[in-house]
């Protein structure tokens, strides 16, 4: 299809991150497979084969992967028709019955972080488990995350970098760290640099893969019952808690900022100290739900207590090279 191979380069000149782009291309070359030597102007002329392929997608793939697909073809066509006005104007997407998607409320309140923490204290991967925490501490999304860098953090500042989040390098910003993602990334890097020395020289959380670092961060519910979007939900739900504004939130997540006066906010000149304060309340809360259990729980002492990735480190080096080594 000469309009999807179009899109695609207008999304790479727009700097679209690689994952949108995937995720387009998942669409259009599996979903649409079979129409993509088919011209546009005959599906527009037989608008009841797009009724019918959401209904055959939504059987078979479900109804989030039909929606997804469909305003993927929507986008498309509106593209093409620019440059090809014989396409009629209405677009054949139109007759599409959408289906109905509900928002997965799967955040955590105040009272479930115990257990979590508990869960997360037992994880046999110590990598991961601050890659789980990272992503808690900072509503981060899995995919940028994974893809940090040692040189993305400045410590003088007290911020990571994140080059290329959704939406392309045009929405670049600096995560503003608290005092416990700091430790949080230094148990990383320290972690890292002995189990994985050579990817740690380039990744945040390198792994034993292709590309060096982490890939997939779904886990085992049974053994860590929340992770990734989770995660963000229970962020977002605990800032709410510690008084943070929604404006706030909304800038520390990245977010595109709510009202027509936050366009004329400049997010760079409240990251140095009001954006950083509003962090450190939202990880003091997380962190304040820990006190009880902190005394009681000898694995969580081990784990974020003061020494924690020496004693870590230290350990793994007196036990045998085997299935722990493996596992992580």
């Amino acid at each position: 299809m000469q309009a999807w191979e179009r899109y695609q380069l207008a999304m790479e000149r727009k700097n679209r991150s690689e994952r949108t782009i995937a995720s387009y291309r998942d669409h259009v070359e599996r979903i649409f497979k079979d129409w993509l030597d088919r011209p546009l102007i005959q599906i527009c002329e037989h608008p009841s084969l797009v009724a019918a392929r959401h209904d055959a997608v939504t059987k078979e793939n479900g109804p989030y992967i039909a929606n997804g697909s469909m305003r993927t073809f929507r986008a498309i066509y509106n593209h093409a028709r620019k440059a090809n006005r014989e396409l009629p104007p209405d677009n054949p997407v139109d007759v599409v019955d959408w289906n109905h998607e509900k928002r997965r409320n799967t955040g955590m309140g105040a009272a479930d972080l115990n257990d979590w923490f508990i869960e997360l204290a037992k994880f046999g991967n110590p990598i991961r488990r601050e890659f789980h925490l990272f992503t808690l501490l900072s509503a981060s999304r899995p995919a940028a995350l994974k893809a940090a860098k040692p040189k993305h953090l400045d410590l003088r500042r007290r911020v990571l970098h994140i080059p290329r989040p959704k939406g392309g390098a045009d929405r670049a910003f600096d995560i503003p760290l608290s005092r416990q993602m700091v430790e949080c990334l230094v148990r990383a890097m320290r972690f890292g640099r002995h189990i994985h020395p050579l990817n740690a020289r380039e990744w945040m959380f390198p792994a034993d893969s292709t590309e060096g670092h982490m890939i997939e961060q779904k886990e085992d519910r049974s053994v860590l019952s929340k992770w990734g979007n989770d995660l963000r939900q229970t962020y977002r739900t605990v800032a709410t808690l510690a008084g943070v504004s929604e404006l706030d939130a909304h800038l520390l997540m990245n977010h595109a900022a709510p009202g027509i006066n936050a366009g004329y906010i400049t997010r760079h000149k409240l990251l140095e100290d009001h954006l950083r304060s509003q962090q450190q309340a939202i990880s003091t809360m997380i962190f304040g739900t820990l006190n009880a259990t902190l005394a009681s729980k000898t694995e969580l002492r081990q784990w974020i207590g003061r020494g924690s990735a020496r004693r870590h480190i230290v350990g793994s080096l007196a036990k045998p090279m085997g299935r722990d080594i493996k596992h992580w």
